[in-house]
């Protein structure tokens, strides 16, 4: 889904602004809709789509005295959104492809074999779902969960671009977003 931001709003996000409640609010009331309907897209949950668009918007408000936007307001905008969605997704993955790590942090005076059973089918599915990822892609995506590397060490160890990357772990998470979805309609 592309979004498209009709009308252009511009707004001095430079050394000049001063920091006007009102205009920064105008910003946020022109742009808002627009982009939760974007990271819904993305995260497909209105709710998370709302605090995803909120936090982007705090993290501007926060900084506004050091932002510099290269490109135009609307594309830096989209890119935070989108960049936060994604984090939220990676997030996700990784709470579910460490499973046992979170159980073990929990104190528990019994062992529920039917729990445990359900726990380690899920995380035999996240496993055989990364393991059917093209090669690529799988390799992208093990060694920003596994190893911990951030793109652009990925982009530099693989000798392919930093957008590259990003193009493959969008795929992946969302790949494995659909896999995991259907499995869970069962």
């Amino acid at each position: 889904m592309s979004i498209a931001i009709h009308q252009p709003f511009i707004l001095p996000l430079n050394k000049n602004f001063d920091g006007d409640k009102g205009d920064f609010e105008s910003l946020f009331q022109h742009h808002y809709q627009p982009l939760c309907r974007f990271a819904y897209s993305l995260v497909e949950s209105e709710v998370l789509a709302e605090e995803i668009v909120s936090d982007v918007f705090i993290k501007i408000w926060k900084n506004l005295d050091q932002l510099v936007i290269k490109s135009s307001l609307q594309s830096y905008l989209i890119t935070a959104v989108r960049n936060q969605s994604i984090d939220y997704l990676r997030k996700m993955v990784r709470q579910r492809t460490q499973p046992e790590e979170h159980c073990k942090a929990l104190p528990s005076n019994y062992s529920n074999p039917e729990e445990s059973a359900i726990s380690d089918e899920l995380e035999s599915q996240i496993e055989r779902a990364i393991d059917s990822l093209p090669r690529q892609g799988r390799t992208i995506f093990r060694m920003s969960r596994d190893q911990g590397l951030k793109y652009h060490e990925i982009a530099e160890q693989m000798q392919i671009s930093v957008k590259t990357v990003e193009t493959h772990m969008g795929r992946s998470l969302k790949y494995l977003r659909e896999v995991l979805r259907a499995s869970q309609a069962y």
